[in-house]
């Protein structure tokens, strides 16, 4: 074999490997698409908030527990509610972004693309707000009451955030960071991937048990909020911006013999 011809191809055999471990895994993003998409998702999710008191159900459409809902209810409900429901404000808008927060930045740090860390905050955030959103729409439609209020006393002046109980806000909004925070770790081929699952879902879990023993949510909430932000979390980051998808535009694939534009139909 041509000794000149042998060292090209054994260049570009031990260049691919050393391409890949250069810095974590590409994902497909295009930021005049993700950003505003992102900003208008965030902005619709606290529109929302701040309108309740003029587009919230003004009394319950679903105002009687099932059997199930009730006996979980009566067994996990705190004898201090509201002590239960600050530590479900501290976990859910505190310790699981920062965690998140850290973790996508480090990530991105250790894989030698600190730069890489604020796209998968971007991809994050873009899960989370979808599934606030989407969960917004439901609570005003569906205006089921809560359990403090169903249990509380009749003569209590009604409040507009009595009858969004269905389903859990802070419980979608929990499993959505946990688990766009894992699938963007899986995709990028972090090490500390099965950790940010792991440990993302488990504190996710105890943010829905915290709402339930916070008198703020019944069982079937909880249990849907963690299905719904689940599925927005982890699903919305493989379908759109996982690397080959070309769901937000070319496909650009690079080889060592080759570079291919794929455009699909």
């Amino acid at each position: 074999m041509n000794p000149t011809r042998y060292a090209a191809v054994l260049a570009l055999l031990l260049s691919a490997p050393a391409a890949r471990a250069a810095g974590p895994e590409p994902l497909e993003y295009e930021l005049k698409l993700d950003v505003p998409l992102t900003t208008l998702a965030i902005a619709a999710w606290v529109g929302s908030e701040l309108a309740k008191p003029r587009i919230g159900p003004e009394s319950c459409r679903v105002c009687e527990p099932n059997a199930l809902d009730a006996a979980v209810r009566n067994a996990l409900v705190w004898r201090n509610p509201a002590t239960a429901r600050h530590a479900s404000d501290a976990l859910v808008f505190g310790v699981i972004p920062a965690a998140m927060i850290g973790n996508q930045l480090l990530g991105a740090k250790a894989g030698g693309d600190w730069k890489a860390g604020f796209v998968d905050l971007l991809v994050v955030a873009e899960a989370a707000a979808i599934a606030q959103d989407l969960n917004q729409l439901v609570k005003f439609s569906v205006a089921r009451e809560r359990p403090f209020v169903h249990y509380g006393d009749p003569a209590r002046p009604h409040e507009p955030d009595d009858d969004v109980s269905f389903y859990s806000g802070h419980t979608t909004f929990a499993f959505a960071l946990a688990s766009s925070a894992g699938m963007v770790s899986t995709l990028r081929g972090y090490k500390s991937a099965p950790w940010v699952w792991g440990v993302g879902m488990t504190l996710a879990a105890g943010a829905g048990w915290l709402r339930m023993g916070g008198d703020m949510h019944w069982f079937t909430d909880v249990a849907v909020g963690a299905a719904v932000g689940t599925a927005v979390g982890a699903g919305l980051p493989w379908l759109l911006h996982r690397s080959g998808s070309g769901a937000l535009g070319p496909d650009v694939s690079v080889s060592p013999t080759s570079v291919a534009i794929l455009i699909p139909f």
